[in-house]
């Protein structure tokens, strides 16, 4: 049965949550009941800030809702999360999915018996630099990708280190675009502020010979949201703060081998670098138009729940990239490189 509005909440009323809220009480496409949270300072926030109804215990909200929202801490998404989808509520979950990959393939095999929508938040693969670059990418020519994601100390997703918090966006990524098992995960993260991770750096290395190398980290001195691919056909530069992609591809005579520089006489091999990006390397800089995200991802998922269509992030998604941020966190916690393979089948199955 298709709902016209769907009744949707927000469990959670933290910095993230407070933003799922506002821009969904702003949406025509469903009907905001409110915002759930134990804490009473965040009810409060909420109340006062956004003019939203709300409610202690998320429990209440059976018989009221459709669909909820969860942005609590990722150590409640389980037990949030099989509230919600026993009852046959839709469940958006941010990430990361869970806290454990067990929890994480509970929820998924939960939304299948109750035949509910269960989509993950990891936006940027809603971000236009993502869309639009890797719209054009021969996914099996690429060889190597590397991936930075850094940022200051905020006191916020302290439960998670920044493997949990920040990296699981490039894993989700890099696992979207390359089909192929991963056969090692080798990780090194340091503890600095904290029991948790905050700061990390891993290398996947998939069955297929594509390697990926990513690094985040809580205590750098500014933001980074950045990422290299590399293919067979040339380099993609993303850069998803800045909102641009940088694609340099050799020209057809230099990519076919047919003009090298080497070849060149030293008085005009000299001179190569005043030509690289013009006479043997084309650079083409895109910047999409902008947009919000978050909105878009909302909009997914309404209109999953009104129609049934398939969501970009599935619980599937979200699953795989949990066991991947696991495998990367175990191998952190014991300083060796962890060797393992990884089925195909458990990371891209529908």
């Amino acid at each position: 049965m298709s709902l016209v509005s769907p009744r949707i909440a927000v469990i959670g009323g933290g910095h993230l949550g407070r933003i799922h809220a506002k821009l969904l009480s702003a949406s025509s496409e469903c009907t905001l009941v409110g915002v759930a949270d134990p804490s009473s300072q965040s009810r409060a926030i909420v109340e006062n800030d956004l003019k939203l109804a709300t409610f202690e215990d998320y429990k209440s909200l059976e018989g009221q809702v459709d669909g909820v929202l969860v942005a609590a801490p990722t150590f409640l998404h389980h037990e949030i999360g099989s509230w919600a989808l026993e009852r046959g509520i839709h469940t958006f979950m941010e990430k990361p999915i869970a806290a454990t990959t067990d929890e994480a393939h509970r929820l998924v095999a939960l939304a299948h018996e109750n035949q509910c929508t269960l989509q993950v938040g990891h936006v940027e693969r809603f971000n236009p630099v993502w869309t639009t670059a890797s719209s054009s990418w021969n996914r099996d020519s690429i060889r190597y990708i590397e991936a930075a994601r850094e940022g200051t100390y905020t006191g916020r997703s302290t439960d998670i280190g920044i493997v949990m918090d920040l990296m699981i966006h490039d894993i989700d990524l890099i696992l979207s675009l390359v089909q192929s098992p991963i056969e090692s995960v080798r990780a090194y993260g340091w503890n600095v502020l904290g029991k948790h991770e905050d700061f990390a750096i891993a290398q996947l290395r998939f069955r297929n010979g594509t390697l990926a190398q990513l690094r985040a980290s809580r205590i750098a001195e500014g933001p980074k949201r950045t990422m290299q691919v590399y293919s067979d056909e040339g380099v993609c530069h993303l850069d998803f703060a800045a909102g641009t992609v940088v694609k340099v591809d050799p020209h057809a005579d230099v990519a076919s081998g047919h003009r090298q520089a080497d070849d060149l006489p030293a008085d005009l091999r000299s001179k190569v670098k005043d030509q690289l990006f013009g006479e043997w390397l084309s650079k083409t800089e895109i910047k999409p138009a902008g947009v919000n995200a978050i909105s878009l991802e909302h909009r997914e998922f309404l209109l999953a729940i009104t129609t049934g269509q398939p969501v970009t992030v599935s619980g599937h998604a979200g699953a795989a990239a949990m066991s991947i941020a696991m495998e990367i966190v175990q191998s952190i916690a014991r300083g060796q490189p962890n060797q393992a393979i990884i089925p195909a089948a458990d990371r891209f199955a529908a």
